[in-house]
């Protein structure tokens, strides 16, 4: 595919817009330097004279449209417009407070020439204060435990005209949640995530005040969300509840595990004699997750007196593996939180953890020749080959010693030989900006 074949739309919808984020959102839009591109703004703010700033900003730039939309529900009212307007392959829906990279163009061509099946492309950002770029994000690849606890991906973000023929429209009656909503309804049904790691657009943040109405607001766009995903889980048949976090900003999803006494045959329960289990009915917490049709593995968060020992385990493109948030605070929330959030990970730890039996039966379950890590890494990766997942469950606490136990050269050679196409990829669910190593992975 050569360079500017593929026609991207950013669609700016100002909808309850300031007249600055939206003069700062079209400014970065128009100086992309891609001639395959159109630009949509949908004004829905009227009397807020974006017409004339639309024409000061854009000036002659041939590739901008302007248009004056009726006033309506909500910005996915106008987002929908924007779709019926946009020609282009691939549609750019820029947040309310957001400006994209000069570059992202560029990146996501390159991305899409190698990942032509990805429908639904998100980005890392960071945040811009006072003319300084800040609290950079770098996101992992798709993570679906991780997006039905928190909308990971953001407001800005790069959507396939193909996929809304599958998909629907954004949900008119939201007003906080439609993109959550049409990424759930997304995943639903098999739809393709792509991620690209690189900071292609950036959130402008600035202090609001501590009013009665911001807080309404905020209580409103929480609740939104929770009935988003409560409505996908009701939709997929998993029984989960789900509850407000202790800030008021968050939610946390609890699955029903208390079939684990009846099916214990269906499960293959590891507890390492030295391990100390901390949370009552973990058993059951872990058979939540693990009697999903999707999840194989799932085990918990280990701490060691003050300290966390690991959150899972990450992989180099060596396969060595790396225990996640190592000598954190065991009430530390961690990078962007995920500490604290139940998320798929490549790698968990075996010293207390729950298998599917199904799986591990056909998956020849351990391999022998390995060792240590290698040959739980091993497991692992035969649960994502065979499209399962493993799962991180933060609400599992379990104590032991800090021993890790890790293989040797010709352990890894095997490890290595089997997984060629795999390894070296890196892992999925860290990020390649990201540092990896036992005294600086602080994910």
């Amino acid at each position: 595919m050569e360079l500017e074949r593929i026609r991207f739309s950013i669609i700016i919808g100002a909808y309850e817009t300031n007249a600055v984020f939206f003069r700062q959102g079209l400014s970065s839009a128009c100086a992309i330097k891609w001639k395959n591109l159109e630009i949509h703004v949908l004004d829905a703010c009227p009397g807020a004279g974006l017409d004339e700033v639309t024409r000061q900003t854009a000036g002659d730039d041939y590739r901008v449209s302007y248009h004056r939309i009726r006033p309506r529900g909500s910005l996915a009212d106008v987002f929908n417009a924007g779709i019926g307007m946009a020609r282009g392959d691939y549609l750019i829906f820029l947040g309310l407070t957001d400006r994209l990279n000069t570059m992202i163009l560029r990146y996501l061509s390159d991305h899409i020439m190698l990942h032509p099946d990805d429908q639904i492309i998100y980005t890392d950002h960071d945040e811009i204060r006072d003319k300084s770029r800040m609290n950079p994000y770098f996101l992992p690849d798709f993570n679906k435990e991780l997006l039905l606890g928190d909308n990971y991906i953001g407001d800005t973000f790069i959507v396939k005209r193909d996929a809304f023929s599958r998909t629907g429209f954004f949900n008119k009656n939201l007003r906080f949640a439609f993109d959550y909503d049409l990424f759930l309804r997304a995943m639903a049904k098999g739809i393709r995530f792509g991620h690209v790691a690189a900071l292609l657009w950036h959130r402008m943040e600035y202090d609001l005040p501590d009013s009665p109405e911001i807080r309404e607001l905020r209580r409103q766009s929480l609740r939104e969300h929770i009935t988003v995903a409560m409505t996908y889980f009701n939709q997929v048949g998993v029984a989960a509840s789900i509850s407000q976090g202790i800030l008021g900003d968050s939610w946390e999803v609890r699955y029903d595990g208390s079939g684990f006494e009846a099916h214990r045959s269906d499960v293959i329960l590891i507890k390492n004699r030295h391990v100390r289990v901390l949370t009552r009915k973990a058993a059951q917490k872990l058979y939540g997750y693990v009697c999903q049709p999707d999840i194989a593995i799932a085990a918990g968060k280990f701490i060691h007196g003050t300290h966390i020992l690991n959150c899972g385990y990450i992989f180099d493109q060596n396969g060595i593996t790396y225990p996640a948030c190592r000598g954190q605070g065991i009430f530390s929330s961690g990078l962007y939180g995920r500490n604290i959030r139940p998320q798929d990970v490549s790698m968990v730890d075996f010293s207390f953890c729950m298998i599917d039996a199904r799986f591990f039966k056909r998956s020849g379950g351990f391999d022998t020749r390995l060792k240590g890590n290698d040959m739980f890494l091993d497991l692992c990766l035969k649960a994502r080959a065979g499209g399962l997942r493993v799962v991180y469950v933060p609400g599992v606490i379990t104590g032991r010693q800090e021993a890790e136990e890790s293989g040797d050269e010709a352990s890894r050679k095997i490890l290595l030989d089997k997984w060629s196409g795999t390894i070296p990829a890196g892992d999925p669910f860290y990020n390649r900006n990201l540092p990896a190593g036992i005294d600086n992975y602080v994910l």
